[in-house]
């Protein structure tokens, strides 16, 4: 049979497009008979030595390849990448994590996958400290050229991954829908920056729109592309915490910002610390554990980056602009507050707050609430 296309591709896309075949009978199927070419064309009585009656009906009954071949030829059309273990772009980390997905769509730069990578998951509804910090991070990791993996979602995802960009580092996006789906719809935008300058990946093809169950596996993805996880915002029980698990099982590292004593959002995070995550309170503490303690002069008494940036402001400004941001932080503080704790009035303090907002130092991330600009 002569085929356009890679002939493993086309089978691959014919089974992956059987409903009710999922990626634990697909291991089983592809392990028992070599690949995927094989099961297509095995008779209903050798499908049984692996599946049920139901299944094997399934696999037997529907044989359209020439549908697997119009679907690789939309994926060549759209520049989507169809890879699988075995395959030259297949992902070098992802071969080696206990259940790899049997099929993976890329849209974007496919060699970014093999770069050093952080993943960086956490709350859907963080706090805005939570946000600004994943921000920061994520900006520090890509200026020292470590890559961002997240997972598109609100929150710390959302935070994760455009703090990268405003680095100009790289960034990918693992969904838990399909290769061309915008989930959630608010990060269209966001979806378009990350593949024309990092990359996006799926193990869901096209227009598979996004369920409950498939969150919680494109989480191993993630994990398995990372060379560690940091965790920022995570409650108690939190979708974050089966990143960190599944990083743990794949040999990967864990990273936990630390929070708050009876903060709902540092339960998850805190825990983590207690079980042996590493304790991230200044990017350092990542860079030294993946380039080794030797990346910094350990003799040498380091100043945070977000210490070193609050004294260069400071000398920067007049002592009543000095006054107003030395009552700021990156938790909000309300106008009023300010004026109370500056002492120098209402008027006088919006005035001051109106010219630090400007000069790009601190911003208002709701209103009539102050922070400062890390």
């Amino acid at each position: 049979m002569e085929m356009s296309f890679d002939d493993e591709l086309i089978f691959r896309l014919w089974i992956d497009r059987i409903d009710g075949i999922g990626l634990k009978t697909k291991k089983k199927l592809i392990h028992f008979f070599g690949n995927t070419r094989n099961i297509y064309y095995a008779e209903y009585s050798e499908l049984l030595n692996v599946v049920n009656k139901d299944k094997a009906c399934l696999i037997n009954k529907d044989k359209q390849l020439d549908m697997a071949k119009s679907l690789a030829a939309e994926y060549e059309k759209r520049n989507i990448k169809v890879t699988y273990p075995g395959h030259g772009l297949y992902p070098s980390k992802l071969k080696h994590i206990f259940d790899c997905p049997e099929i993976l769509y890329i849209r974007g730069n496919a060699e970014l996958l093999n770069e050093t990578l952080v993943g960086v998951v956490g709350a859907r509804n963080p706090s805005i400290y939570g946000k600004e910090i994943a921000d920061f991070l994520s900006r520090e990791l890509a200026e020292n050229k470590i890559g961002i993996v997240s997972g598109l979602a609100r929150g710390i995802d959302t935070a994760a991954h455009t703090g990268a960009l405003k680095a100009g580092g790289t960034t990918i996006a693992v969904l838990g829908c399909g290769i061309n789906v915008t989930y959630p719809g608010e990060n269209a935008e966001l979806f378009a920056k990350i593949e024309r300058s990092g990359a996006i990946v799926s193990e869901y093809g096209l227009n598979v729109p996004p369920t409950p169950g498939q969150f919680p596996t494109r989480n191993r993805i993630i994990s398995g592309l990372s060379d560690g996880v940091l965790v920022v915002e995570a409650k108690r029980k939190s979708g974050s915490l089966i990143t960190a698990d599944c990083a743990l099982e794949q040999g990967k590292q864990v990273y936990a910002v630390p929070g708050r004593m009876n903060d709902a959002l540092s339960e998850g995070t805190n825990n983590l610390i207690k079980q042996g995550a590493v304790c991230v309170t200044d990017v350092k503490d990542i860079l030294e554990d993946i380039f080794g303690v030797s990346y910094v002069d350990v003799d040498e008494k380091q100043e945070s980056d977000y210490e070193k940036k609050r004294k260069k402001n400071m000398e920067m400004l007049t002592k009543e602009e000095g006054k107003v941001y030395e009552c700021l932080s990156l938790e909000p503080v309300f106008i009023d507050d300010i004026a109370k704790q500056s002492g120098l009035g209402i008027r006088k303090t919006i005035s001051i707050l109106y010219l630090l907002c400007d000069k790009g130092i601190i911003k208002q991330p709701l209103k009539g609430y102050y922070i400062v600009c890390i």
